[in-house]
C-alpha cells in the first residue's frame, strides 16, 4: 500500500502535466503590454509577437492540461493576430492573410469567442483593402454568428460599412452604422475583456469605430460626412496621454482629413491636416498610410486640381514620400 502511495505521489506523468504559473502569466502579461505598445514601429511588434507566438508553441509541447493549453492557445492567436496586422503594415499581405487565418484556428481551438470574431474582423479588413468586399461579407457573416454583444459585434459592423461602401451601397452603410448603436448600448453593460483587459490593438472604441465610418463615407465621395467622423476621431486620439496615442491610426485618420477636403473642393484644408504626415520619418510609415496617400496623389492629379500649381506642389511632396517609402523583409 504505501510502494503504491510513493509511486503516485512521484507519478513522472503527473509531475509533467502541469506548468509553473509564472509561465504562462508572464507570456498573457507580455501580449498585453505588446498589444498596448501604440507608439512601436512595425516591425518591432512584429518581432516581439513572433517571439511570443514561439515561446508559447513550446509551452504547449511540454503541457497536456486542457486549462493551460486552452491559456496558451489565446497567446498564440494573439500573438499571431498582432504578427498578421503589422506583416499588413509592412506591405507583406499574403503572409498577413495567412497569420489572420492561423489566429482564427487557434482563437477556435481555445474557444475564445471574442479573440475569434476579432480575428475574422481582420480578414474582412484585409479583403477590403485587396478590394474584395464580397469576401469581406462573407467573413462578416461567419464572424456574426460566433461574435459576443457588445463590443465584438460592434467592431464588426463598422469593418462592414466600409465592405458596403465599397460596393456603393450607401443604404446598406447606413443600415448597418445604425445597427452598431444597438452593440454600443449593449457594450455599456456587457464589458468585452479583451477589449477591456488586454486592450491596445484589441480594442475598437469611439476612436476607431468613428474612423471606420469616416473611411466608408470616403468610399462613397462623401466629404462632408467623412470629415465629421474623421475629425470625432482625432479628438478621442488626442486625448490620450501620449505614450498611448497609436501614430498609424491617427496619421491614417489624418489623411481621411485630407481626402474629405478635397471632395469638398478646400485644396488648403487637406494640405493642413498632411502636414504632420508628411514629416514622418520612414520607419513609421506603413502600407495603411502608403496606400492611403497614393490616393490623395491621384486626386491631386484629376480635375479640379490637375492645372492648380500650389496642388501639384503637394503631389510632388507626396510622391517624394511615398518614393522614400519601402516595407522591410519579414526575417
Amino acid at each position: 500500500m504505501s510502494d503504491a502511495a510513493e509511486s503516485v505521489a512521484n507519478d513522472s506523468l503527473l509531475m509533467s502535466l502541469a506548468l509553473p504559473n509564472d509561465s504562462i502569466e508572464s507570456l498573457q502579461e507580455d501580449v498585453t503590454l505588446l498589444a498596448r505598445s501604440g507608439g512601436m514601429a512595425a516591425f518591432d511588434v512584429f518581432s516581439s509577437a513572433r517571439r511570443l507566438r514561439d515561446e508559447a508553441r513550446a509551452l504547449v509541447e511540454r503541457t497536456r492540461r486542457p486549462v493551460e493549453l486552452a491559456d496558451l492557445y489565446v497567446v498564440i492567436g494573439q500573438s499571431a493576430a498582432l504578427m498578421a496586422s503589422t506583416a499588413f503594415d509592412l506591405g507583406h499581405w499574403n503572409e498577413s492573410a495567412a497569420l489572420a487565418r492561423a489566429s482564427t484556428q487557434y482563437a477556435d481551438l481555445a474557444g475564445h469567442a471574442s479573440l475569434k470574431a476579432w480575428t475574422y474582423g481582420l480578414q474582412m479588413t484585409l479583403a477590403n483593402w485587396r478590394n474584395e468586399p464580397d469576401s469581406a461579407l462573407s467573413y462578416f457573416a461567419r464572424a456574426m454568428r460566433t461574435a459576443p454583444e457588445g463590443e465584438p459585434r460592434l467592431r464588426l459592423r463598422y469593418v462592414a460599412a466600409r465592405s458596403h461602401a465599397l460596393l456603393a451601397d450607401s443604404d446598406s452603410v447606413a443600415a448597418v452604422l445604425e445597427a452598431a448603436q444597438r452593440d454600443r448600448e449593449a457594450a455599456a453593460d456587457r464589458p468585452d475583456e479583451l477589449a477591456t483587459v488586454t486592450g491596445g490593438e484589441f480594442a475598437f472604441g469611439d476612436a476607431r469605430a468613428a474612423a471606420c465610418a469616416a473611411a466608408a463615407w470616403l468610399d462613397l465621395r462623401n466629404g462632408e460626412q467623412a470629415a465629421r467622423y474623421a475629425r470625432e476621431a482625432l479628438q478621442v486620439y488626442e486625448a490620450l496621454p501620449s505614450p498611448r496615442r497609436p501614430y498609424s491610426q491617427i496619421n491614417g485618420t489624418q489623411i481621411d482629413v485630407a481626402a474629405a477636403h478635397l471632395h469638398m473642393r478646400d485644396k488648403d484644408g487637406a494640405a493642413d491636416a498632411l502636414r504632420t504626415v508628411l514629416d514622418l520619418p520612414p520607419q513609421k510609415r506603413n502600407v495603411s498610410l502608403t496606400g492611403r496617400l497614393s490616393r490623395i496623389e491621384h486626386m491631386l492629379s484629376q480635375s479640379p486640381w490637375d492645372r492648380d500649381a500650389d496642388a501639384r506642389q503637394l503631389a510632388e511632396r507626396i510622391a517624394s514620400w511615398l518614393s522614400e517609402t519601402s516595407a522591410r523583409p519579414l526575417t
